[in-house]
């Protein structure tokens, strides 16, 4: 199950770093909070907003990744329409394109 506010946590902690990047291995013997890491950051994978840089799970966020943080932070009430959009069925990456053009438009 995806979870939308572990989603743009995963986005912030690559966010933070100086590169971008964040360490994210999958192993057979992982424990269940390390699959659902690694799920989630596939997720972000689908959607655009990372990319995977090795096969030892290294990931990067993307540029619309970083333009999707971006709208959560200039306005308020953007997390908040994308999480209604999201939970309406929208899928995550359109609710995020929605909440970026509505941003883009306003500023």
């Amino acid at each position: 199950m995806r979870d939308p506010e572990y989603l743009i946590q995963l986005l912030k902690e690559m966010c933070d770093r100086v590169d971008g990047r964040m360490l994210c291995p999958r192993a057979l013997d992982s424990d269940e909070s390390a699959i659902n890491r690694y799920h989630h950051v596939e997720q972000l994978v689908d959607a655009g907003h990372a990319e995977w840089l090795n096969p030892q799970g290294v990931a990067r966020i993307t540029s619309q990744g970083y333009d999707f943080l971006n709208a959560l932070e200039k306005r308020p009430d953007s997390r908040q329409k994308f999480l209604d959009l999201f939970n309406k069925g929208i899928p995550y990456a359109d609710a995020a394109v929605n909440v970026i053009s509505l941003v883009s438009k306003i500023s």
